[in-house]
């Protein structure tokens, strides 16, 4: 058994060896990865975002202003699902999260406003539950018709932006 700092590096190995295996199987995916617990009837959908994904571009953005959303479809026949927003060094204050109807490249309509977190600027910037079927329903036909953004004070049209489907069969 391991003691004091070899026990230390150990678990430290092991934590790094974990999250590159997730960051292999989000990254994989081109920004999105789908899926399925076994024996588990949720679902999880990981949308990466990048301040170049956002149309139009915003100039005060920096390639340093990125994201996730991490959503669980908990009930696809009542169409609830939870999730959480991380951005990280966007500029101003953060305004505002939706999932938006439109395919990579073209800005679209609201479709599903995300709650925020008050005065949460890095890290988490909010979690919260929907209920939504219609939705739900559409992210498995077509993913890539939608996707995920966080607006700013600077960049009230949007600042980061990442698209559902990505790359790959989701299933």
């Amino acid at each position: 058994m391991l003691h004091g700092p070899a026990r230390t590096g150990h678990v430290m190995r092991q934590l790094c060896a974990l999250l590159g295996i997730v960051s292999i199987a989000v990254f994989a995916g081109g920004g999105t990865a789908l899926a399925a617990s076994k024996g588990q009837s949720s679902k999880t959908l990981v949308v990466v975002m990048k301040a170049d994904e956002e149309v139009p571009h915003c100039d005060p953005a920096t390639n340093a202003a990125r994201g996730n959303a991490v959503f669980r479809i908990t009930d696809a026949s009542t169409g609830t699902v939870t999730y959480k927003l991380v951005a990280n060094n966007l500029p101003g204050d953060i305004t505002a999260a939706h999932i938006h109807q439109s395919p990579a490249g073209q800005p679209g309509a609201i479709v599903q406003p995300l709650s925020l977190t008050a005065g949460a600027t890095n890290g988490v910037i909010g979690r919260g539950t929907f209920t939504n079927p219609e939705l739900v329903n559409a992210l498995k036909s077509d993913p890539a018709g939608y996707y995920v953004n966080v607006h700013s004070s600077v960049c009230p049209t949007g600042v980061i932006r990442g698209q559902f489907g990505g790359h790959g069969k989701s299933s």
